[in-house]
């Protein structure tokens, strides 16, 4: 038997302290968990990371890889350019040429026509 007379009550609230405990660890590693989510689904803004990071230069490389059959790589350098300038229309005739080169003719087709539509809304200087 148990010589103090105390020793039952303070158990039982050794166990509810362990509880609380655990409920706390579980409430901050759900906030956590939720603040990351939140902070991981902020749209990202897209900043050039120097003069070689350009749409210009990205279309550039592209080409270049076309030509070197690298048809993958060519497609991010594409990408990218796109991300830097959506209007970008060379950006959109290296996606034509890519798909032209893949067999896509309907791909490249609406690639091609893009970079048109984009080349007919620029201003004239």
């Amino acid at each position: 038997m148990n010589s103090e007379p105390g020793t039952d009550q303070v158990r039982k609230n050794m166990g509810l302290t362990g509880e609380i405990m655990a409920f706390k660890k579980r409430y901050f590693l759900f906030t956590a968990f939720g603040a990351f989510l939140l902070f991981a689904c902020v749209p990202q803004s897209i900043e050039t990371n120097g003069w070689l990071d350009t749409p210009v230069h990205h279309v550039n490389n592209g080409n270049t890889l076309l030509k070197e059959g690298k048809l993958d790589d060519a497609f991010r350098e594409f990408s990218r350019a796109k991300e830097l300038n959506p209007n970008y229309s060379p950006a959109y005739v290296g996606f034509s040429l890519y798909y032209g080169l893949k067999g896509d003719d309907e791909a490249s087709a609406v690639y091609l026509k893009k970079a048109i539509q984009l080349l007919k809304e620029t201003p004239k200087e």
